[in-house]
This record gives structure tokens, sequence and C-alpha cells, in this order.
């Protein structure tokens, strides 16, 4: 048994050698090249800086001052801004509260930088010398009408349609701003980029903010309040009664299955000039709120209206179709001896829509106290 065992080990050690040379035998597999043309043209070799050069940049800051936001804005192309990034980083830091109420806000201006006064739309114009031709830093203000992250919200989307940017999430948002400490308290800053369409001096700001409420619960509609301390007015049974404030003189929620939408009436001081009481620098404001392009002719969307007696103005705008969600107002305002009263309705475009007649009748109500 043993001897069996010892021969077949034999045969097994003498077969190996055949074995490999049979396998050194087989033909081995060729590699073969081809040369084809090209279905489309090489991309083209590009200059990083010369693209930077081709985007315009806003880079943004916005101070809170009690129930009023202080705006900054520097716009120009990358390139330029990245010169003087760390300048104007600076001149924020050194930002300072201010004894004044008409200007709570003061600043020391660096070497070469030169000042404007007021004009129509801009608080003071800031103009940092460069080599390419001088950059601008918009000076500006709005009241805080509403949560600070809608107001963010709301003026960060304008400024991205005025860089011909789609609006953004408001987590998005928050993500991208950036808290900076000034001695006039903090201060958000955001950087923007796209292209330009439109004078950063005709608008500088970026919109009131306001937002659709929360969901109201499903409970049976009760009449809201039909006055104010201020003005009285018939609004629908079906409309909840939403948050107030001191510049919210009255707000409604409403809901339609998944869709939201708010009333807001709001008042501010016609002193606080164009700003405020021009009309087509609010509609430019509100158009940002709904994402329309900063192409589209918002002149011919203002018509007419009477409150209380007082010729106003009223306008519809509804976002563009593509846009998740789209979004649509319906605004009316007139000034009222020293106030300007603004009244929104603001939300999803079929909710809006289906309440056009109820909110021009309600705003057709209104009587002023004063």
């Amino acid at each position: 048994m043993t001897h069996t065992v010892a021969c077949s080990r034999q045969a097994l050690i003498l077969s190996l050698p055949l074995l490999l040379i049979c396998v050194a035998c087989q033909p081995t597999e060729q590699i073969s090249t081809y040369e084809v043309e090209r279905t489309t043209p090489p991309l083209a070799a590009f200059d990083p800086q010369e693209v930077a050069d081709q985007l315009d940049h806003t880079l943004a800051a916005m101070v809170p001052q009690g129930e009023t936001v202080w705006f900054f804005k520097l716009t120009g192309k990358g390139s330029a801004i990245d010169r003087h990034r760390e300048e104007f980083t600076k001149f924020l830091t050194g930002l300072k509260p201010s004894e004044s109420s008409d200007k709570p806000v003061k600043w020391d201006l660096p070497k070469d930088w030169t000042e404007r006064g007021p004009s129509e739309m801009r608080l003071a114009t800031l103009l940092i010398p460069d080599p390419k031709g001088d950059l601008e830093i918009s000076v500006s203000s709005l009241p805080l009408a509403d949560s600070w992250e809608d107001f963010v919200m709301a003026n960060v989307n304008r400024w991205l349609g005025q860089l011909g940017q789609g609006p953004l999430s408001r987590q998005k948002i928050l993500n991208l701003t950036k808290s900076m400490k000034t001695a006039a308290g903090p201060a958000t800053v955001i950087e923007l980029a796209g292209v330009m369409k439109a004078s950063p001096a005709m608008n500088p700001h970026g919109g009131i903010a306001s937002q659709t409420a929360e969901k109201s619960s499903a409970e049976e509609p009760v009449a809201p309040p039909a006055t104010s301390e201020e003005l009285t007015y018939k609004a629908p049974p079906d409309w909840q009664p939403g948050q107030t404030s001191a510049m919210r003189k009255a707000a409604f929620r409403l809901a339609d299955a998944d869709r939201q939408a708010e009333v807001t009436v709001i008042t501010l001081p016609a002193a606080g000039g164009p700003q405020v009481t021009d009309v087509q620098a609010n509609v430019e404001r509100w158009a940002g709120q709904v994402a329309l392009p900063a192409d589209t002719d918002l002149a011919k969307l203002i018509e007419p209206i009477t409150i209380d007696g007082t010729p106003g103005s009223y306008v519809r705008l509804m976002g563009p179709e593509a846009a998740e969600p789209r979004l649509a107002m319906l605004a009316a305002m007139v000034v009222n001896g020293e106030k300007v009263w603004f009244f929104k309705l603001f939300g999803e475009t079929q909710l809006v829509d289906s309440q056009t007649q109820a909110f021009r009748e309600f705003v057709e109500s209104v009587q002023f106290s004063e």
C-alpha cells in the first residue's frame, strides 16, 4: 500500500514539468490599439482669473439696530472683490453705535476711501479706489418687519435675482451666512456670485421679508377681529388670526390642504424716504420675493386702488411657473398722514389666486382711525 502511494507521488512530480511546458506554449493575448477621429472638439483651455473677472460678486452685511436693519453692500467683479475683501471686512468690524436716532451706526473711512451723501435709494455711498475702476459700497436701511430669518432669506433671494440666480431655501441661505462681531452689534455677512442684471444703485435692498405662516389648525373658522387701534376692516370668517407686532397691525393665516398663505398689514413711517414711499421700489422688492426675473416690466403691473378715500397702488405678482413652490403676492400701499400702509397677501399661487377677490374687498373695507 505504501509502495503504491510512492509511485503515484513520483508520477505526479514527473508530470509537472510537462504541464508547465504546455502552459508556456499557449499563445499570449495581443493588445491592439486603434486611432479614431474625435466626434467633439477638445475643450479649450481657460484662464481661471479671466472667468472670475466675468462674474459679479455681491458681498453684503446686514446689521440690525433695534427695529431697523442697516445694509452695507459691496458689488464688483470677483477679482476686484478679492483685492478689497480684507479691507471691507476690517471696515465692517469697525462699525460703531451712534447716539443719533436717524443714523444709529457710524464708521471711520479707511485711507483713500471717499463718501457721498444720501441719494434716492441710499443713505450713503462709499467709494473704494481700484486700478480697474472705483468700487461702491451702498449703505441703506429697512425696517425689520418680520422674523430675522425671514428677513435675511427675502433679501438674499432678491440679490440672487439681481445676479441672475434662482432663489435658495431658507436652510441653504442660513448655511451660507456668517456672523461677524462689530462694535455696533453682530453683523450677518454673505457673498453671492452671478451676472448682474440690474444696476446696484437701482435697488440696494433685497426685500422686506415676509413668508408664509405655519399651517393653521383644523378648527372651525372664527371671525377675525375687525379692528385694531389704528384701523377697522372686514375680513372673511375663514381667515385665521395671525401674529401681530408693533409694526404688524393685523395678520391672518390662510390654508387649503398643503397650501399656505398669509395676509399682513404693516405700517412704516413716511419719513423713511423713497425707499419706503416709492411704489416702484417696493414692487421691485416684492417681485424678488416671488422670484420674478429682474427684467420684468413691473410698471405695467401696478394699478390704482382707493383705500378709505385715499388713492393708493395695487399690484399682483405671480412667480415663474417652473418655480417650486410657485409663489404669488397681492399687495396694496397707501400714504395716510405720516405713515405708509402696506397690505399684502403672500403664499402659494393657487391659494393666493383663489383669495384675490376676498383680499381686494378686505383692503377696500379698511378705514383709518387717525
